[in-house]
């Protein structure tokens, strides 16, 4: 209906017009019309006639929409059984394993493998839709963190055997742009994910080593420049996060090695619905959370890692926190 309504233009459409595209009874289409122009997504030009508002391309945008399905079907019950779902753990944070997603859903799977079970192949399309329109609507994290000098020209940058390692890099991209914004970068990419990841990944026409591996295994490549490491750490609690980072660290080689880490920074004061949204989806679907500069600082530090600095564009984009050895 939004796309009808969307192609129509400024006259809109009447409603025996809409009745007769949708097949919706003219009383309930009624009734809907009106909810929807109450929160701005249809304008009602006259008794009769609705038109589409400019907020109604979210409902056809591919990504969008699958954002708006993905939130609904999947992340809505979840929000709906927090409440008891907290009370009955005597209001704890949940766990990877013990939450308000295995409450929902009745299993003992965590998030992310559970959502990868076959029953939610459309859900699981939806949500990486979602996530890949909302990266590309947000400033890369290169835009603002000096790469060639911090990594590529760094004064002990010697063409390592390995540039950067991607852990945890889905499909490629992080490294694919990396090349593509660096081209004279040299040293080998590597791009961890688990074996399906990676086979669905290939090479990026050769930009890229891919390798099958599980971050809460030890990491089997040593002494990398760079160990990246974008939008993982969010998605799990602190003890699991303390796995990951020190697998990374034992990897590195001391007064040479970085871990950038590319996630949100939650202000100490005054965050904003984003970003408090953002870390109750997280607490719901995986047990993760966003954290402060305060909690990352101690997280890196229980696995043996100082940050050297900090890049923050604004709240609604993801920082880099570059961090070292002790």
């Amino acid at each position: 209906m939004f796309e009808y309504l969307l192609d129509a233009g400024p006259d809109g459409k009447t409603l025996k017009e809409i009745e007769v595209k949708t097949g919706v009874d003219e009383i309930l289409l009624m009734r809907l019309l009106r909810s929807l122009a109450s929160i701005g997504l249809l304008s009602q030009i006259d008794e009769h006639r609705w038109r589409a508002t400019s907020l109604a391309q979210t409902c056809v945008i591919p990504t969008l929409r699958s954002g708006i399905k993905f939130m609904f079907d999947f992340v809505g019950p979840v929000f709906q059984k927090m409440p008891e779902s907290l009370a009955r753990r005597d209001y704890r944070c949940p766990s990877a394993l013990q939450g308000p997603l295995q409450d929902t859903y009745d299993t003992k799977l965590a998030g992310y493998d559970f959502i990868m079970e076959p029953r939610w192949a459309d859900t699981l399309v939806d949500c990486n839709l979602f996530m890949k329109g909302r990266r590309e609507g947000s400033t890369s994290w290169l835009e603002f963190y000096p790469f060639p000098e911090r990594i590529a020209a760094s004064e002990n940058y010697k063409t390592p055997a390995v540039a950067v390692v991607d852990v945890g890099g889905g499909l490629g991209h992080g490294l694919m742009e990396i090349k593509s914004k660096f081209p004279e970068l040299k040293g080998r990419l590597i791009l961890q994910d688990l074996p399906n990841t990676v086979q669905q990944a290939g090479d990026g026409g050769r930009v890229f080593e891919p390798m099958a591996h599980d971050f809460f295994t030890p990491q089997p490549v040593k002494h990398s420049k760079a160990y990246l490491i974008r939008q993982v750490l969010h998605d799990w609690p602190d003890k699991e996060c303390q796995t990951i980072l020190k697998h990374i660290a034992e990897a590195m080689r001391p007064g040479y090695s970085k871990v950038l880490v590319n996630e949100f920074i939650v202000p100490e004061v005054g965050a904003s619905d984003f970003i408090t949204a953002c870390d109750l989806v997280m607490m719901g679907l995986s047990g993760g959370m966003e954290r402060t500069e305060g909690q990352w600082t101690r997280l890196l530090a229980s696995a043996g890692l100082r940050i050297e600095k900090v890049w923050t564009l604004n709240e609604q984009t993801e920082s880099v926190i570059e961090a070292v050895l002790v």
